[in-house]
């Protein structure tokens, strides 16, 4: 470990070791500090079974990777990175028996929606081949730059002409619900639930206000779940692995306990072993707002208005998420196949949601802090795509249930006494649907409450993977307050670059991406990926 280096970086998550390979490859003498003893964040893959099951603890579905700028500019693959993108890539199974499977093949997603709804598989075909015709546009302007203001988007939507030639597109979709969104162009229950519940798993309830504007992205991309090789942790070793050939240093154990600033700018930081290390030009934050501005910097640091807006503008998302990680002898083998046998090679498992009213019911019971009556997780068997994560002939298994942080009675330690009855519970509506899944198939399983997401992973505050809310009040301009959503914060020399800004969590790399823009432009670096 040196003394001084021209950037540090605090926290090494996805964005934090992108951030650090972007600017190792400027030339820049990069460090990114870790507090856990590893690397990754988001990422983390354990044996939180047994032995050789390999469970990806939080980020499990890669949607953007494939689309997102660092795939290419840092030769992921080169590094060793592997997909797997599964030919049936979702699928909803209902209560009678019937289901819906999304394919990588257009052609057989909109004949298994045909079977509910002729009329919506035709609307369903026009709206993903238009989201495709946008994709490149609404991913530069939403995703892969700083946050532009709604005035901003509108005008931009108007410029290119979007809403006029647009069957789906319109500036009155930042005043709808994804609901509203699906009730103007779908008329089937079943179709419109499945369509919800994709949304859903990507952070978006379907009951917010404002959420349609991001909707037909979220469908253009339905298709594009990617399932990481050897676990979602071999994405954060090869973001270290292209750190360090070029230079950077990446330091586990090393937990930040203070940001120095002298003069009003970010100089470095002390660790909590009392080590100090010095920033010649930048100090990035990667970890949460409220660690941020609230532990690490001095207080006299902060403007007060600043303060004030930490301590209680923050958004964070309402509902967290519940999950079982399952060690098995053997997969599920759903009853529905009688009707579609394609639902025994889907990946992302919609277990029983039906209408849309169903979800928004769930979603009032979990944000007044109860549990839904009726459990319908959803679930994945990683092991049919990547069977490297089992032992040979055994599979790894994940549920996936929306729930509260804090339970209404007993507050977030109430998860300690109800996680294991609340894990049973989940496993039970999976063996509705799939009768196989008896005890003597499911070998050990272990529940991950929303309490333990933050005792894990510090900066997922109240549970809340996406690292704030996803909604209207908290997106683009506003995201995670005005003041900071530019990736600059008052403090000079100091940026913020983790999940807590445009757009939000999920495995993305855009904070870091978008920050990276900023930062080139205030240091004047070679914008050298701009040209890859």
């Amino acid at each position: 470990m040196r003394d001084v280096y021209d950037a540090i970086i605090i926290g090494s998550g996805h964005n934090g070791l992108t951030l650090g390979a972007y600017l190792a490859r400027c030339g820049l003498d990069v460090v990114v500090l870790e507090r856990r003893h590893e690397e990754g964040g988001g990422l983390c893959t354990e044996e939180l079974t047994q032995p050789g099951f390999l469970h990806n603890v939080h980020a499990n579905y890669h949607t953007f990777v494939d689309l997102a700028p660092p795939q290419g500019d840092l030769d992921l693959a080169g590094h060793g990175l592997e997909y797997v993108r599964p030919e049936v890539q979702m699928a909803s199974i209902f209560d009678d028996g019937t289901a819906l499977t999304v394919h990588t093949d257009l052609d057989k997603t909109c004949a298994s929606i045909a079977r509910f709804s002729e009329q919506d598989a035709e609307t369903f075909r026009r709206l993903y081949t238009e989201a495709h015709g946008y994709v490149n546009l609404l991913l530069g302007t939403l995703m892969y730059q700083p946050p532009m203001s709604m005035k901003e988007l509108t005008r931009a939507l108007s410029v290119f002409g979007v809403e006029e030639r647009s069957e789906f597109l319109s500036v009155k979709l930042r005043r709808e619900t994804i609901d509203t969104f699906l009730d103007q162009h779908f008329t089937h229950p079943k179709v419109k639930a499945h369509l919800a519940f994709h949304g859903a798993v990507c952070g978006y309830a379907n009951d917010v206000p404002g959420l349609a504007m991001s909707f037909p992205l979220l469908v253009g991309k339905i298709d594009n779940w990617n399932l990481c090789v050897g676990g979602s942790h071999r994405l954060a070793h090869v973001l270290w692995r292209d750190l360090a050939q070029h230079g950077g240093v990446l330091i586990s154990d090393a937990e930040v306990s203070r940001i120095a600033v002298e003069d009003g700018r970010a100089v470095g930081v002390v660790l909590a072993d009392g080590t100090e290390l010095t920033a010649r030009r930048l100090v990035a934050s990667t970890v949460d707002v409220e660690q941020t501005f609230r532990q690490l910097l001095p207080q006299e640091a902060v403007p007060a208005e600043l303060a004030t807006a930490v301590e209680t503008d923050l958004l964070h998302q309402p509902w967290s998420l519940f999950s079982v990680h399952l060690a098995m002898s053997e997969p599920p083998r759903y009853e529905a196949a009688s009707f579609d046998p394609d639902v025994d090679r889907a990946w992302v498992v919609n277990l029983g949601y039906a209408s849309t009213e169903e979800l928004d019911a769930d979603w009032r019971t979990v944000r007044s802090g109860a549990l839904p009556g009726t459990c319908r997780p959803n679930a994945a068997v990683n092991t049919l795509f990547d069977p490297t994560d089992a032992p040979e002939g055994h599979y790894t298994g994940l549920l996936r249930q929306v729930a509260p942080y804090a339970l209404a009675d007993g507050g977030p330690a109430a998860w300690d006494e109800m996680g294991h009855w609340y894990g049973r519970r989940c496993i039970e509506a999976w063996q509705r649907f799939a009768p196989n899944l008896g005890d003597g198939a499911i070998l050990d399983w272990v529940p991950y409450t929303p309490a333990d997401i933050p005792r894990k992973l510090r900066n997922m505050v109240q549970g809340d993977w996406m690292m704030g809310e996803v909604s209207l009040a908290n997106m683009l301009d506003r995201r995670p307050l005005p003041g900071l959503a530019q990736y600059r914060t008052p403090v000079d020399g100091l940026y913020m670059a983790g999940s807590t800004q445009h757009p939000h969590g999920f495995i993305t790399f855009a904070p870091a991406y978008n920050a990276l823009q900023v930062i080139a432009d205030d240091l004047g670096l070679e914008a050298w990926w701009r040209d890859v």
